[in-house]
């Protein structure tokens, strides 16, 4: 079984590329994963692959819309028909009043269980960014204060003697460096080919070049790019990253396994 999986890899909405930010990685049981972000499309992709019960539980990076918009799609058909057991769902500090205002938003008090579909489905928990561990089955996962618009937090995870990090989005940081310190794998936000002041370190994220020459930096043993802003720049950004990163880099797309 593989330890990771791309969903979808787009930075705001589903493409001709596929979803949005989207990821899964094994809980370390036989036919469990950890849902790393959930953004349009991601669900609709999972779910041609993959049983929902497989879900183990549900880590967020922060909650813009193309990380997290598919909650609610997943805890609609999680509770309806027929409801699956809880399961937890990790959201950055301050971001339990965000799932409450999607509860309040989407609600549908005329079924029963449907209420309050992000309540009844999951088991929701803030994950502070202070490197503390937290676990999912046999999966240890800490997260890393990211700089972005909101609170973003950068994960690692620990499989076995795998380790995996990912960004979120974000420009170069030291919460986002110690994520990915000598990581196995390293999957890296590149929304842009270029970007100006305001879309990298006002707003917070990172082109191309920059992915790898942080990724080289961190001693990451593989770089994956992803969170393409736009579609069809994936070849261009592999050609601008592959000369600061000298080790294996790859580009995400659906359906790619690790």
């Amino acid at each position: 079984m593989p330890v990771f999986e791309v969903l979808g890899a787009n930075a705001t909405a589903p493409t001709a590329d596929g979803p949005a930010s989207s990821y899964l990685v094994s809980a370390g049981e036989d036919g469990g994963w950890i849902l790393v972000d959930a953004g349009p499309g991601g669900m609709a992709q999972f779910c041609h692959e993959h049983d929902l019960a497989e879900l183990r539980g549900i880590v967020i990076t922060h909650l813009h819309a193309d990380h997290s918009l598919d909650l609610m799609a997943l805890a609609y058909r999680w509770t309806f028909p027929t409801a699956l057991p809880r399961i937890p769902v990790y959201v950055p500090t301050g971001g339990l009043r965000s799932l409450r205002a999607f509860d309040e938003l989407f609600g549908i008090t005329t079924l029963p269980g449907m209420d309050r579909p992000m309540e009844r489905a999951w088991d929701c928990r803030e994950l502070p960014a202070d490197g503390s561990p937290r676990r999912i089955g046999q999966t240890a996962f800490s997260a890393y204060p990211a700089h972005h618009a909101i609170t973003s937090n950068a994960l690692r995870f620990q499989i076995g003697d795998r380790t995996i990090a990912f960004s979120s989005d974000t420009c170069r940081c030291p919460g986002v460096e110690r994520a990915a310190s000598g990581v196995d794998l390293f999957v890296c936000e590149c929304t842009y080919l270029t970007g100006d002041e305001q879309q990298m370190r006002t707003h917070g994220h990172l082109n191309a070049a920059q992915a790898a020459t942080l990724a080289d930096d961190a001693g990451a043993a593989r770089l994956l790019l992803t969170h393409f802003g736009t579609p069809g720049m994936q070849d261009a950004a592999r050609a601008r990253a592959v000369r600061a990163f000298p080790r294996q880099l790859d580009v995400a797309a659906p359906g790619w396994r690790w």
